[in-house]
């Protein structure tokens, strides 16, 4: 059976005289803070973050404000989303479980078109009629059906690409799906508000998902009791990571030894400050700002700013009423308007206590927004109040007091940029001669809070990969006493996934994940199988091993030449679909230029799916050096980088049903594989399992031959 490695009972504690990675992030805004907070949760005391803000607060477009005496309202951030149906959700985690704060779902939907109040698509059919209802409830399907919930959730940068509309602009979609006015004007106005741009300036599958964000079963809305900006007040609470506000950083040089020259400081005291790591937790447009102090990086950031440079534009405006005499009328916690080319109206008062009062927000987006930026706060507060339907009576009579904010380029009109790009190369525009550097933000995502903890999240596990590598590279353990010999001793060393899982577990998850019973045909795919190839035959299974030629213990070998052998991963010497289940963990221990080739083979043999066993930077740090687990580890990436690449060669997440994996979750736990072992949370535990893809399945996702190999 498996032999579960020596579970320590004090904490690794790495050389105290090893160097402390000094890291840079400019930028107090949400990128900055996440990227703080995950760097402190990965790397821990490997590293010292350094935050620098030029204003005077944290938070950038988290925002909550009040009016005296009657109570809060959303000036930024207005609503986030929640994912925790489809799979899950690190931001809801964060918030919840992390920060200890309350949510509240909040829901709208109604649409105000030629002054009448719509409560749903239905409702065109009395008010425009059936022709209208028929068409946009159409449209809405035809959404639906060219993008399933999984995908959605996923948001899998291959399928996007290959996506009919992702080349295509929102307003050619509009034109040539809708034939009906009414329809398609009903449709504009319910999507623009979060595409912040008009249609013709955004593309046909962002218009796609923000029409599928009002279809049941793809997200829920909420937001965070007290305020959004409890999310700032708790991260700042807790963070680990010197804060400098008021700071600004003016350029970036960097140096000849591998460090990076950063000029900071106020305008009466100007410093230096040196880094081995930069994170750049801007919006693009604050990019322009800085001065690059090298050809290399200049060009770096103006190909980064290049690609993703489509901005969007807010102007929220928020109107205080002696009450919320909309009520009567218009139901939930936000409607849509036809004015403004399409604009969104808050009920503030459905997630802050107004007592007697109401308060109306206006979010204005897009060209409407750019147009207002430059008009007075009268003029603003005047077009909205005219822009209310009739039927509201004349809401002048009953104003308060107001509150613009602009939000100028704050967004962007089409997340991940077109074609969208992988996760290293969005994060680390240079990694040859600028390894150091980092960007992040929402606008390589979704242009949400949800996107920026992604974001932050990618750039985080790769700098804990590279300070491993540098850490290893400069004090690499001497060879282990009797490592030639054809056994190990688990309880001093662990190499791998079975040693950090016994048999019954292993046995319980091909039952969980793929169906998979005793008799089964499994390979096992990596170096020092030979363990796992007996535990498995022992318990029923046909088990074959296969060692990639990595030279990473070598000497586990000896018996694993009448199971399978070793060679060339590239080229392995089995018939398509030979095996119901790949167990692997050899795509760690091959060269980035034959990742895709060895990927593409473990699916070629796999009739039911693989489980990604490799070595991964998101494995915690402690159990990665006490172990030595980067011993014939030739590239060291995330889960969520090893997702693309299997994405790409037509596996698709195998655990997407909650259930199932919820059921498979608990079983890791009472096996003590999880948090501090091989899998840290759920999402790790999801993002190890794949079922190879049949075209057209349920997840929505393109079939292989429409999707290209990445490497």
């Amino acid at each position: 059976m498996f032999k579960i490695a020596e579970d320590y009972s004090t904490p690794f504690r790495h050389d105290p005289q090893g160097k402390v990675f000094r890291v840079a992030i400019v930028g107090g805004g949400p990128g900055g803070l996440f990227s703080a907070w995950q760097l402190a949760a990965k790397a821990g005391t490997l590293c010292h973050a350094t935050l620098f803000e030029a204003s005077g607060r944290l938070g950038g477009k988290i925002i909550t404000k009040s009016f005296p005496g009657a109570g809060l309202y959303e000036a930024g951030v207005a609503e986030i989303y929640d994912y925790s149906a489809l799979g899950p959700d690190p931001l809801r985690e964060l918030i919840e479980k992390d920060l200890k704060l309350e949510i509240k779902h909040i829901k709208g939907g109604a649409c105000v078109l030629d002054g009448k109040v719509l409560p749903d698509a239905d409702a065109l059919s009395q008010s425009l009629g059936p022709p209208a209802a028929a068409a946009a409830n159409a449209f809405r399907a035809r959404c639906a059906e060219l993008m399933k919930p999984m995908a959605f959730y996923k948001s899998e940068s291959a399928f996007d690409n290959a996506h009919p509309w992702s080349k295509l602009t929102g307003e050619d979609v509009l034109e040539a799906e809708i034939a009906d006015d009414a329809a398609r004007r009903y449709v504009r106005v319910m999507s623009h508000s979060d595409v912040a741009a008009p249609p013709h300036l955004t593309s046909g599958l962002t218009l796609l998902k923000n029409v599928l964000m009002d279809v049941d079963g793809y997200m829920n809305v909420f937001s965070v009791m007290g305020g959004n900006e409890e999310i700032v007040r708790r991260l700042s609470d807790q963070l680990d990571a010197e804060v400098r506000l008021n700071t600004t950083v003016s350029s970036v040089e960097p140096l000849a030894d591998g460090t990076y020259r950063l000029e900071t400081g106020t305008s009466e005291f100007p410093e230096t400050f040196i880094a081995d790591y930069v994170i750049l937790a801007l919006p693009i447009s604050a990019l322009a700002i800085m001065k690059w102090r090298s050809h290399a990086l200049h060009r770096a950031v103006v190909r980064h700013v290049q690609h993703f440079d489509r901005p969007g534009h807010y102007v929220r405006a928020t109107l205080l009423f002696k009450k919320p005499f909309w009520r009567e009328h218009i139901e939930g916690a936000w409607w849509m308007l036809e004015a403004f080319d399409g604009c969104c109206v808050y009920d503030e008062g459905a997630r802050h206590d107004l007592g007697q009062f109401g308060v109306l927000g206006f979010l204005i987006a897009g060209n409407a927004a750019l147009g207002l930026a430059n008009l007075s706060d009268d003029d603003i507060e005047h077009l909205c109040l005219r822009a209310l339907p009739p039927i509201l009576g004349d809401a002048r009579t009953l104003l308060v007091d107001r509150r613009i904010h602009r939000w100028m380029a704050s967004v962007n009109a089409i997340p991940g940029g077109v074609p969208e790009r992988g996760l290293r190369q969005n994060h680390r525009p240079d990694p040859v001669c600028l390894p150091g550097i980092f960007l992040v933000g929402d606008y390589i995502f979704d242009a949400t809070l949800n996107g920026v903890i992604d974001s932050s999240d990618a750039a985080a596990e790769m700098i804990v990969a590279d300070i491993l590598k540098r850490r290893r590279a400069s004090r690499r353990r001497p060879p282990r006493a009797g490592a030639a010999t054809a056994s190990r001793d688990l309880d001093e060393v662990a190499s791998n996934w079975y040693d950090f899982c016994d048999g019954s577990f292993v046995a319980d998850v091909l039952r969980l994940v793929w169906d998979v019973a005793p008799g089964a045909k499994i390979l096992v795919a990596g170096s020092g199988s030979a363990a796992a190839v007996a535990a498995l035959r022992e318990l029923g299974y046909d088990a074959v091993g296969f060692a990639h030629n990595s030279g990473a213990n070598a000497g586990t070998l000896a018996d694993l030449q009448t199971l399978g052998g070793r060679g060339d991963s590239t080229k392995l010497p089995f018939a398509d679909r030979a095996f119901d289940v790949v167990l692997e963990s050899c795509l760690c221990q091959v060269r980035r230029d034959r990742i895709g080739p060895t990927a593409a083979e473990l699916r070629r043999v796999a009739r039911r799916g693989v489980f990604l066993g490799s070595v991964v930077s998101d494995l915690a740090v402690d159990l990665i050096e006490r172990h030595d687990l980067l011993n014939g580890v030739e590239t060291l990436i995330s889960r969520w980088e090893w997702s693309e690449v299997l994405f790409a060669q037509g596996f698709d997440l195998a655990l997407s049903d909650l259930d199932r994996l919820s059921r498979a979750w608990n079983r890791a736990l009472a096996a003590n594989s999880g948090p501090g072992r091989w899998f840290e949370d759920s999402e790790s535990f999801l993002f190890c399992f794949y079922s190879a893809r049949i075209p057209s399945d349920e997840t929505g996702a393109a079939t292989k031959a429409t999707i290209p190999v990445v490497n």
